[in-house]
C-alpha cells in the first residue's frame, strides 16, 4: 500500500486521469468492521494516515475472483474504457499514465 499512496501523492495533479480503488479481502462484513480492523494498521504502519483512495468491500468475493486476485495487496490496471488490463506494478502504472498523457 505505501507504494500506491506514494503514487497517488506524486500524481495528485493528474488524478482526473486515473483512479485507485482498494478491495478488502472479504473477511469483514461491513464498513464498521473494516474501520475496526484497519485502525491498528493505520496507526502502526501508515503513520496515522488513512488511504487517500476508497476501499471497496467485495462480500461475495465475486469481483476478486473474476479479476484473478489471489493475494493482497494486488495492483491491477483498468483502461479508460473500463477493461481490466491485468496486474500492474507502480512502474507500469507510471508508464500507462505517461502514455495516456500523449493521447
Amino acid at each position: 500500500m505505501p507504494s500506491l499512496v506514494r503514487f497517488f501523492d506524486e500524481h495528485r495533479a493528474e488524478k482526473d486521469r486515473f483512479a485507485i480503488l482498494a478491495f478488502h479481502d472479504g473477511s469483514v462484513k461491513d464498513f464498521a468492521d473494516l474501520d475496526a480492523k484497519l485502525a491498528p494498521i493505520i496507526a502502526k504502519r501508515w503513520g496515522g494516515r488513512e488511504l487517500p483512495f476508497p476501499i471497496l468491500l467485495d462480500s461475495t468475493g465475486e469481483t476478486i475472483e473474476s479479476w484473478g486476485i489471489h493475494a493482497f495487496p494486488t495492483t491491477v490496471l483498468v483502461d479508460p474504457e473500463g477493461v481490466l488490463v491485468g496486474e500492474a506494478s507502480t512502474t507500469e502504472l507510471e508508464a500507462a499514465l505517461k502514455q495516456s498523457a500523449k493521447r
